[in-house]
C-alpha cells in the first residue's frame, strides 16, 4: 500500500469543520441579516482536499483517505490551472444521488504554491480562489454566497436531496487547520436537515 506521505508529496493539513446549530435557534435569528456573516448551500457529497503537488493532482477526504475513483477529467482540469503545492477545500458530490456525479464544489483554498492563506480572513481568500480557479467548466461548482435571507435560503436547501442544509461563515473568519486531525471553526456553523441533526453545539 502506498503511504499517504509519497502519495501527496506534500504536507497534509486536516481541514476545519464547522460547529452546528439548530435550526430553530435565536442565534440562527440573530445571523439572518448579519452583513458580517454569510451563508453557502452545504452540498449532499463527501469533504474533499485537492492536492495539487509537483507532478498530479491527489483528492482526500477530511479524514486524510485518498479517493480512488479516477475522475480523470477533474484531475486533469486541476492540474492545467493549479501551480504546484497548492490546496483546495471543496465538496465531492459524487455517487450520492442517481442525477449528480463526479461534480466538485469548491468553497476555500488554504494553499497557493507554497505559501499557506489559512491567517487571511475568508473575503481575501475568496478572491484569491475566484482568481485562480477563473472560469469553471460544468463539473465544477464555486460556493453562493447569500448574506440577507439566509434562513430563507436554508429553507430552500432542504427541499430535495442534493442539498443538506447551510453553513454559516463570518466574512473575517481565518481557517484553523491541524496536521493530526480536524479542528472545528466557531466562525463556520452548519445548520442541517432537523432529521439529521445530531450533537448541537451551538444554540437550541
Amino acid at each position: 500500500m502506498t503511504s499517504p506521505v509519497a502519495v501527496c508529496a506534500m504536507k497534509y493539513y486536516y481541514p476545519c469543520l464547522p460547529q452546528r446549530l439548530e435550526p430553530s435557534s435565536p442565534y440562527f435569528d440573530e445571523l439572518d441579516n448579519n452583513k458580517d456573516w454569510i451563508a453557502e448551500v452545504k452540498k449532499n457529497g463527501w469533504r474533499c482536499m485537492v492536492y495539487r503537488n509537483d507532478n498530479d493532482v491527489n483528492l482526500w477526504t477530511r479524514h486524510q483517505t485518498l479517493v480512488k475513483e479516477p475522475l480523470i477529467e477533474l484531475k486533469l482540469f486541476m492540474k492545467s490551472i493549479l501551480p504546484p503545492d497548492t490546496i483546495l477545500d471543496g465538496e465531492l458530490i459524487h455517487y450520492r444521488t442517481k442525477d449528480d456525479k463526479g461534480r466538485l464544489y469548491l468553497f476555500d483554498i488554504i494553499m497557493l504554491a507554497g505559501k499557506l492563506l489559512v491567517n487571511l480572513p475568508l473575503t481575501e481568500r475568496r478572491v484569491i480562489l475566484e482568481k485562480v480557479v477563473g472560469k469553471v467548466p460544468s463539473f465544477i461548482e464555486l460556493s453562493q454566497w447569500t448574506q440577507i435571507g439566509k434562513k430563507n435560503l436554508y429553507h430552500k436547501s432542504i427541499e430535495g436531496d442534493l442539498n443538506e442544509g447551510i453553513v454559516l461563515k463570518k466574512l473575517s473568519s481565518q481557517y484553523p487547520v491541524s496536521d493530526r486531525k480536524c479542528l472545528e471553526n466557531p466562525y463556520w456553523i452548519k445548520v442541517k436537515k432537523v432529521e439529521k441533526h445530531v450533537n448541537t453545539v451551538l444554540g437550541g
